[in-house]
């Protein structure tokens, strides 16, 4: 017995190396942090020593500008142990491959962790800077989420912050299950691969989020008519409540045609759209009377539990929305994240178009705005004209007094609306549910023309 557990101790590891050798490794930041830039330059630096004086003068020179600086030196042993173990892995011996296996995996997780690390110190650069900022203006910086929203720092340092966040709530969770559950750590790994920390989490390729989404947006179609068609089955369980079930299925058959005419009037596509989404509601949205907590949290009768059911998978197609959540974050949750980005954006009067290209995605992927194939000035418009609906104009009208914002529910609304929008959009993955939106879109008297 003594000798089997150092080698089930050392099978429990190989396996562990194994799968976070599956995962690409990305650092948590939308750009690299400045320490790896030093890093990545001191190694270059320590290379060029070895060589002659005129070409390391050359060699030097002509470092700098190669690395960009949204490259990290953890993505960039990558990318070299991915080429050596795809010549290694050419080799007809069983042996090698599995040797050039083990290595790379292992230097894989080596690199994951010094990322960690990176990001790290990165964290607590920003925070400092935040703490400056805060002591300059006379008052201190808070902890947690709070302390995130304090000014000082730039968009691409905030996102990077939150992000530090998520991470170190995934790396507590997975300590926990390495701790507590040893013996079922490995199944944790494979059911859960997106609650691995960012640098060891895979990166989704977008066009399959934009599948995802639209599949999520047809079957919540379906759910939905359902519901107003047909009884739940849990209904006949309650003999007493046949009134109650058929007013909620009335409830449920208003909102199709309320939507179903919604979406049939003019100008109902593209980012403007949500404007006419957002007039209909109107009455909604501002109210008199400050919303009661239900109304807050958009339960009961305020949203149909279908269309939040459907929401939820839109939003978790993507990892990075899915934060520390296992199965996948709540919409309201998930709208008060978005809702502290856009009050950010907002107070610190950040300029959208200092946004770099793969912030500005993620910022519009977390508003389910767009998808593939869209430019950076489709999503600035986009994301200008959301800030716009959902944070400045609601701030002028609750201003003027007299009327209370319901945020939650205009930023479910929005989402609802670029999630159904992005599925009809000519670039969306999923061609086959593209056609029922757009049908015959070839002009017959060109067709006529070019037989």
């Amino acid at each position: 017995m003594g000798t089997r557990r150092p080698t089930a101790t050392v099978i429990l590891l190989a396996l562990l190396l194994s799968i976070l050798s599956c995962y690409s490794v990305v650092s948590a930041s939308a750009i690299a942090p400045p320490l790896a830039a030093r890093l990545a330059t001191g190694k270059r630096k320590a290379q060029t020593v070895a060589a002659d004086a005129p070409s390391a003068v050359e060699a030097q020179s002509a470092a700098i500008p190669i690395t960009p600086p949204s490259e990290s030196p953890v993505q960039d042993a990558n990318s070299n142990n991915a080429v050596g173990a795809t010549a290694k892995a050419a080799s007809s011996n069983p042996i090698i491959q599995l040797v050039t296996y083990v290595k790379d995996s292992m230097v894989n997780f080596k690199n994951g962790l010094g990322q960690m690390n990176l990001d790290h110190r990165r964290c607590n650069d920003i925070r400092t800077k935040q703490r400056s900022f805060a002591k300059e203006n006379g008052f201190s910086r808070p902890r947690g989420v709070k302390g995130i929203q304090t000014g000082g720092i730039t968009y691409e340092e905030y996102d990077f912050l939150r992000k530090g966040l998520v991470d170190r709530n995934k790396l507590f969770a997975v300590g926990m299950v390495m701790l507590c559950l040893p013996n079922y750590f490995v199944y944790y790994l494979w059911s859960f691969p997106d609650m691995m920390p960012s640098p060891f989490l895979k990166v989704k390729d977008m066009q399959e989020v934009s599948r995802e989404r639209c599949h999520a947006v047809i079957s919540t179609l379906l759910d939905i008519e359902k519901g107003a068609r047909v009884a739940p089955w849990t209904a006949k369980l309650n003999p007493f409540g046949g009134k109650a079930t058929q007013r909620a299925m009335d409830r449920l058959g208003n909102f199709v045609n309320v939507g179903s005419a919604t979406l049939e009037e003019y100008g109902v596509s593209g980012p403007s759209g949500c404007k006419v989404i957002l007039k209909k509601l109107r009455n909604e949205i501002y109210t008199k009377d400050e919303p009661t907590k239900q109304r807050k949290l958009l339960a009961g009768n305020v949203i149909p539990k279908q269309f939040m059911k459907g929401l939820t998978k839109a939003i978790s197609a993507d990892p990075l929305n899915k934060g520390s959540s296992f199965f996948g974050i709540s919409p309201l949750k998930h709208i008060e994240s978005v809702t502290l980005a856009d009050e950010f954006i907002v107070d610190q009067k950040v300029n959208i178009d200092s946004i770099n290209s793969k912030l500005l995605s993620e910022a519009c992927s977390a508003r389910l705005i767009g998808g593939p194939g869209w430019t950076d000035e489709e999503r600035k418009e986009a994301l200008l004209r959301w800030l716009k609906e959902a944070e400045i104009k609601p701030r002028a009208v609750v201003k003027a007094g007299g009327e209370y914002y319901n945020g939650n529910l205009a930023r479910a609304a929005m989402m609802g609306y670029n999630a159904l929008d992005a599925t009809r959009d000519s670039r969306s993955d999923s061609r086959l549910l593209r056609s029922l939106y757009q049908g015959q879109v070839n002009d017959p008297i060109k067709m006529i023309e070019n037989a």
